[in-house]
């Protein structure tokens, strides 16, 4: 079986899910906001390299939770802090935000710590229900509104913020009713995503059958990896692969294909002050 998909291909998915009044749910990580100006894993282990060599040094792994591990908690909430609040919306925000604004996508999980989709939904007038999900695991799905946005390893001024291997996996099995309610009857659309030494990803991989597709979107002409190709693209589970963009360019393309870009602040700026 083919497992690879193009852009249209999505388009297509997402524009007959909201004709049958299905919805989509998102699921990015730091690549999205790569160009935002916050680093990715590895880029925050560089970072640990030079500004804490002797806790880089004593990481068993030199990965993103092993060294985060040997900061001090006040550390880590600081390093994380000085990137998230210098950080600027960036295109693929603004698109995620048109898209759920135009309801093509209701529901948004981000392993992110930052809130750059609200930030985006809230320049186009759009509020969506916020859930820190780190400090929080109180879950009712009757009770979350349309439109909803959850960062499931928490915010950056939230009390909870998840770092290291154990702080994720304890809060893993936490997660599977949040999982378990996005997946309902909905699309899923996965970019800027890694899954790598992830809990979060393991609720993908236990997922039987996506009824509605699952699209992985790769970076650039980057193969999917191992774990992808092993737990997802698979016979019969209807998950497949997307490459060839970084975020923004994907999220720009895809809302163009679907008639709901540019934003008016853009093209129409007086149509666009006069709604605020």
């Amino acid at each position: 079986m083919d497992f690879r998909r193009n852009i249209d291909d999505i388009v297509e998915t997402l524009k007959k899910a909201k004709d049958r009044e299905r919805g989509c749910t998102l699921l990015i990580g730091a690549g999205c906001s790569f160009k935002a100006g916050i680093p990715t894993a590895n880029g925050f282990v560089e970072i640990i390299k030079k500004e804490y060599p002797r806790a880089y040094e004593r990481a068993e792994e030199k990965t993103y939770a092993k060294c985060m591990y040997e900061l001090a908690v006040a550390e880590r909430r600081d390093l994380i802090a000085k990137y998230v609040d210098m950080a600027k919306i960036n295109w693929a925000h603004i698109c995620i935000a048109l898209l759920m604004k135009t309801g093509f996508i209701d529901r948004v999980l981000t392993t992110n710590f930052d809130l750059l989709v609200v930030r985006a939904c809230a320049l186009l007038g759009l509020f969506p229900a916020n859930y820190d999900f780190a400090a929080s695991q109180l879950f009712n799905p009757p009770d979350v509104p349309e439109r909803a946005v959850f960062n499931l390893h928490g915010q950056r001024t939230g009390f909870v913020l998840l770092n290291t291997d154990r702080e994720v996996q304890k809060h893993s099995d936490l997660l599977a009713p949040v999982f378990s309610d996005a997946g309902m009857g909905r699309v899923w659309l996965v970019i800027g995503y890694s899954g790598e030494n992830d809990p979060v990803f393991n609720h993908l991989a236990k997922v039987q059958r996506f009824d509605n597709n699952l699209y992985w979107v790769g970076y650039q002409d980057n193969e999917p990896s191992e774990h992808v190709q092993s737990d997802l693209l698979v016979e019969g589970k209807y998950a497949f692969f997307t490459n060839g963009f970084n975020a923004d360019d994907f999220f720009v393309k895809l809302s163009q294909k679907l008639n709901c870009f540019p934003p008016d602040f853009a093209d129409k700026p007086f149509t666009y002050l006069d709604n605020l």
